[in-house]
């Protein structure tokens, strides 16, 4: 795919729109993210394309050995998923991209949930470089909790325990998914929530 050579970086300029900005989730052609990320670099536009570390195997047979390499890149959270910030004027030329399908969400109304949920997926996103984080995960179940230590700090999310192992259910709301990681409880400060 030719993603080895990008970079970690989050601009901070996303959680914060100016007066007539927008900020926007979208949603690309499938193995389009970084055409789309690079065209948006490349006219100005704000985006975020949340990043996950991976593993790539390689194997080779010189002779009659077999040789396998291991490379850890960088690929993109949220298959097809993109955030970006932009002016209203700017909504047609992020199609000139021939990566974009379509923006979700309302044109003329900014949430405070989704910049929330984006501040929630960088925090993820920081997470997931250092430790094994599941996505895309079907079910939420448990007692609903929110940290109050650690890295996982002011995140609502779902404690279950599996196999002697405490799993640590987020959603993220904007892209209707769910993310999971293993956690120590004894390692947060936790308060539940109660359903009322």
């Amino acid at each position: 795919m030719g993603t080895d050579r990008y970079q970690y970086n989050f601009d901070e300029r996303i959680l914060s729109p100016g007066e007539k900005e927008i900020v926007r989730v979208v949603f690309t052609i499938p193995l389009n993210e970084w055409r789309f990320h690079d065209f948006c670099l490349k006219h100005d536009i704000v985006c975020y394309l949340p990043l996950r570390k991976v593993i790539r195997c390689k194997r080779q047979t010189y002779g009659s050995k077999d040789y396998q390499y291991q490379n850890v890149v960088l690929r993109p959270m949220f298959p097809s998923y993109a955030f970006v910030k932009l002016l209203p004027e700017q909504c047609t030329e992020i199609f000139r991209s021939n990566s974009l399908v379509r923006i979700l969400g309302d044109q003329d109304q900014l949430s405070e949930q989704l910049l929330h949920d984006i501040r929630l997926v960088h925090q993820i996103e920081t997470i997931a470089m250092t430790e094994e984080v599941e996505f895309n995960a079907d079910i939420k179940e448990g007692g609903k909790f929110l940290i109050e230590s650690g890295p996982w700090q002011g995140v609502y999310g779902w404690l279950q325990k599996k196999r002697k192992k405490s799993l640590w259910t987020v959603e993220i709301e904007c892209l209707n998914t769910l993310v999971r990681a293993t956690i120590d409880p004894t390692q947060y400060k936790m308060t539940p929530v109660n359903y009322d």
